[in-house]
């Protein structure tokens, strides 16, 4: 089985690599850089769209048996924007299941930010003083030091999106 990455960061690809091969037994995962469609920091659906976008495009440019788009964004829930992955696993004949991480709230000085047309990683960055949080432990990692990181909120959200795949006669 070969599965399609829609993005080169090692976070994500590394979470693809876990999930597939524990719920597959054998699976290769390629990396495939496509572009989401949707504004680097995304908000609301959005982020829904850009992992939709991500996992369509990864399998048309592969050729793979399944695509898979992540994406982190920003929801707004009852007053309050929480910070989570969205996940799309998509094979060859369009089937696709969606899911997502754990959320977390984010603080309100960082969504000024944000809104000012900044990117979370960045923020993170210049907020803790360090490079590269977006490719490493997240802001989830920052913010429970390193209890939970991206990865893991990755991993669960990829067990959360194979749902559908794993029940297909359910869906269908």
């Amino acid at each position: 089985m070969r599965v399609a990455v829609g993005s080169k960061n090692p976070v994500k690809v590394s979470a693809v690599k876990e999930v597939f091969s524990k719920v597959f037994d054998s699976a290769e995962v390629v990396s495939v850089e496509v572009e989401p469609g949707i504004p680097a920091q995304p908000f609301g659906l959005d982020t829904v769209r850009g992992a939709e976008n991500r996992a369509r495009r990864s399998l048309e440019v592969s050729g793979a048996d399944y695509g898979v788009g992540i994406e982190g964004g920003l929801l707004e829930l009852g007053g309050r924007w929480y910070n989570l992955g969205f996940i799309a696993v998509i094979d060859r004949s369009g089937f696709m299941g969606t899911g997502t991480s754990g959320w977390f709230e984010l603080p309100k000085n960082f969504l000024e930010r944000l809104r000012g047309g900044g990117e979370l990683a960045e923020v993170l960055d210049a907020f803790y003083g360090v490079e590269g949080v977006g490719r490493r432990e997240g802001a989830v990692g920052l913010f429970t030091g390193n209890r939970v990181t991206r990865r893991d909120l990755y991993v669960h959200g990829l067990y959360m999106a194979l749902i559908p795949i794993l029940n297909r006669k359910i869906w269908r």
